[in-house]
């Protein structure tokens, strides 16, 4: 019987192609996809608030509880044949044009149909429910989804001579708080330079995402999400020369590595956070995006009462080598990228489920996680490794001559140093981080002198 371990191997090694036919099978009809008791808003036919509760096995949200105590079956995402995002033969969740928010088609392509947003913008104290702008005070109470993480300490930790995980999840009344100290709970296999260390998280969002009128481009470089492990989750890029690391191999079994800031992953394997080697039922969730929506694994239920659950593909294309510039070596551009169908995902690798929320999914081809953001979302850039980042221009190099005067003007000095995928750039020399202070956006120093992507 193959290990965690070895499968993990197994799947980065091939691709995610599979590791043989004697891979365990299970069929896993008891995986969770909400937790029994959580509640979610949702706005009744007759425009009353209500809400829906996850049902005794957490199989599903029943239909919409209207606050004259009655379901509205009308309002229940799935009841209608007519409104079943799946009874569709091309599984359109809008198939009936009356239903469609976005039926126009002179209406922005980026709106997600799937889920409508309130046009005009809602007001400060007011939520966006089912395309309805709603009092705050009026919505029900949201559940804090702490039950969905994982307890690191009940994990062996990463190895000896390393610090136990921690993680707390919190919630206010409308925000989730997740706070970790970044060490993982599985053994520690390093595959890039660096060590394991403790690195202080803060996340803060909102336990009612918002789906924004447009999509927003993730973080080139730093955190888009984190893991239920409390783990950062960046991009499907590397820094310089921003190449695909799950492509290029260099990432562990899980499916991350150390980097400047620390370890972070790329991609998620099912089976690192708590889910068993060959399941067949729904994927639980994995992570939060930064916008506040959850990332399930790749597995999905089709219908409200799961009779059916598919694996969901990214609809990104690899159109060039990725080894270098992986954004550039991909393209989205299915159909399915401006609204989800089928099997296939939207461009942000996301989906509105049956129960009428929207979410993410993993996938084992890229972008592996996000390919953008769905969900409203606060973008700064003032560096911080949650934000968006312009690449630094990095000049190429094979030895020390070719990086004379090839660093910005002000910089302490200037070497040629090998990045993790093995090239070479003539980086700008450093013994704090002060010293790479405008030598571009997002770069510190690291514990080589040089000036990098990320923060120590």
């Amino acid at each position: 019987m193959r290990t965690l371990h070895q499968w993990g191997l197994c799947l980065v090694i091939l691709g995610f192609l599979g590791c043989g036919e004697d891979a365990p099978s299970s069929d896993d009809t008891t995986t969770q996809v909400c937790t029994p008791g959580e509640s979610q808003a949702c706005v009744c036919t007759n425009g009353n608030n209500g809400a829906q509760v996850c049902d005794d096995i957490g199989s599903r949200f029943e239909s919409c509880i209207c606050e004259d105590g009655n379901n509205d079956p009308n309002n229940d995402d799935n009841n209608d044949e007519n409104n079943d995002d799946n009874n569709d033969p091309n599984n359109n969740p809008n198939n009936d044009p009356n239903n469609q928010p976005n039926n126009d088609p002179n209406n922005d392509p980026n709106n997600d149909p799937g889920d409508p947003v309130c046009e005009p913008s809602c007001g400060p104290d007011e939520t966006c429910v089912d395309g309805q702008c709603v009092e705050d005070d009026d919505l029900p109470p949201v559940e804090c989804p702490s039950a969905n993480f994982l307890d690191v300490t009940a994990f062996e930790g990463p190895g000896e001579g390393y610090p136990d995980p921690e993680l707390e999840v919190t919630c206010t009344e409308d925000t989730m708080i997740v706070e970790s100290n970044g060490i993982i709970h599985y053994e520690f296999v390093p595959i890039t330079p660096g060590d394991l260390r403790v690195r202080e998280n803060r996340w803060e969002v909102p336990l009612r995402p918002q789906l924004a009128q447009e999509r927003t481009d993730i973080a080139l470089l730093g955190t888009v999400a984190f893991a239920i492990n409390g783990i950062p989750i960046f991009g499907p890029n590397e820094g310089p020369p921003f190449g695909d690391p799950v492509y290029n191999t260099i990432v562990d079994w899980c499916l991350g590595h150390i980097g400047p800031s620390g370890y972070h992953l790329h991609a998620v394997l099912e089976e690192c956070l708590g889910g068993e080697v060959g399941a067949q039922g729904p994927s639980p969730i994995l992570g939060y995006a930064l916008d506040g929506f959850p990332i399930y694994g790749s597995r999905g239920c089709v219908d409200e009462d799961c009779q059916e659950v598919i694996e969901f593909k990214s609809s990104w294309e690899q159109t060039g080598d990725p080894s270098t510039n992986a954004w550039d070596n991909n393209q989205c551009n299915r159909p399915e990228c401006q609204q989800a169908a089928g099997e296939y995902l939207d461009q942000c690798n996301g989906r509105v489920g049956p129960d009428g929320t929207y979410r993410y999914h993993a996938t084992t081809t890229f972008p592996y996680i996000l390919g953008c953001y769905s969900g409203e979302i606060e973008v700064d850039d003032g560096g911080d490794d949650n934000n968006n980042m312009n690449p630094p221009d990095l000049q190429a190099c094979q030895g020390e001559s070719d990086c004379v005067g090839a660093c910005d003007a002000g910089a302490l000095g200037c070497t040629c140093h090998q990045v993790p995928m093995g090239d070479r750039f003539c980086h700008p020399t450093c013994n704090n981080d002060d010293d790479c202070a405008g030598q571009g956006m997002g770069l510190t120093c690291i514990a080589e002198g040089v000036c990098a992507p990320g923060r120590p």
